[in-house]
């Protein structure tokens, strides 16, 4: 049904009312800095501290995130990562909403090491989490089987690296270059990723210092299967070789995360650049192919910054 109010005009009001219907009472409501597709606000009230979140389209429903990040944050939680507990996960007045509760302590500021260790030490832990039960917008379109899925994802993408690509006119890739960039896709396969679930987006500013001085993982919105922990050491790794102005990535900070991420696996060094390279390469290809069909007004930036990561991995992989 239509929403009957338009919280877009008083989000604070509707945050309040939507914490009344949980039954947690009245109290002062104040908007938060959020993201550009969904709303967030604290309310205080004598029942409760939370952090409402709701959707700034209240039509939106096939992209809603927020099944996805409340199995998330209780997924794992249960294997001992520290998320925002869940309150509730509702629709009010038509309008997707997710409460969880405030978590007490201070933003996890760039240059603080310890945090982005934990970054690396988080990003091994989600290997643990089952995904059984999670809900099908943490799958790929080829499926809830995580292994079949990502050997079809890699079929795909090595079945696209043929002489009708679209993706040497966009400037990608050099056709002399199609039979690495095809060796390097195989070779994925015969690395034995271990599939399992990706944050997407760890990084300082989804972690809060608690007053304990341990980190809060937020922010599981771009939450996926994939290869884990690779996919997101990959692109923590992505912001550091391109100094990325948002997510600022020292040299540093990029070995803390990367020593964790090899203490929790057992990895050697040369493998995981080896599975963090290749990875880099199959993102860049079909990030673009991804936006060729569902984002034609992105193609351009992709493939810029998809042929810069081309130019950069591929002597790396020999």
């Amino acid at each position: 049904m239509p929403p009957t109010t338009a919280p877009e005009q008083d989000v604070e009001g509707f945050a309040r009312r939507v914490v009344r219907g949980l039954g947690l009472g009245d109290g002062t409501a104040v908007a938060l800095a959020g993201g550009n597709e969904n709303h967030a606000v604290r309310v205080r009230s004598d029942g409760a501290d939370v952090v409402v979140r709701f959707t700034r389209d209240a039509a939106r429903r096939g992209d809603d995130p927020f099944d996805v990040e409340a199995w998330c944050a209780d997924a794992a939680a249960r294997v001992g990562i520290r998320t925002a507990p869940v309150v509730a996960r509702t629709h009010v007045d038509g309008v997707s909403v997710l409460v969880v509760e405030h978590v007490a302590g201070v933003p996890t500021a760039a240059d603080d090491l310890a945090g982005w260790r934990a970054v690396g030490t988080v990003a091994a832990q989600l290997a643990r989490v089952p995904t059984d039960d999670a809900p099908d917008g943490i799958f790929s379109r080829f499926g809830r089987d995580l292994d079949a899925s990502w050997a079809a994802h890699l079929a795909y993408n090595l079945g696209a690296l043929g002489p009708d690509d679209p993706l040497p006119g966009l400037g990608v890739y050099d056709p002399a270059d199609r039979g690495r960039l095809r060796d390097v896709v195989a070779s994925v396969h015969d690395l034995g990723l271990r599939q399992g679930l990706v944050h997407g987006d760890l990084c300082h500013r989804n972690l809060v210092t608690a007053p304990d001085g341990g980190y809060v993982v937020l922010d599981w919105g771009c939450a996926q299967a994939g290869p884990t922990p690779w996919a997101d050491l990959e692109v923590v790794r992505r912001w550091h070789v391109t100094d990325d102005e948002e997510t600022p990535v020292s040299a540093v900070a990029w070995a803390e995360v990367l020593s964790a991420v090899l203490e929790e696996t057992g990895t050697a060094p040369d493998e995981a650049a080896r599975a963090v390279s290749s990875l880099a390469v199959l993102h860049a290809l079909d990030v673009v192919r991804w936006a060729l069909d569902r984002r034609p007004d992105r193609v351009g930036e992709l493939a810029a910054s998809s042929a810069a990561t081309v130019r950069r991995e591929l002597p790396l992989l020999g």
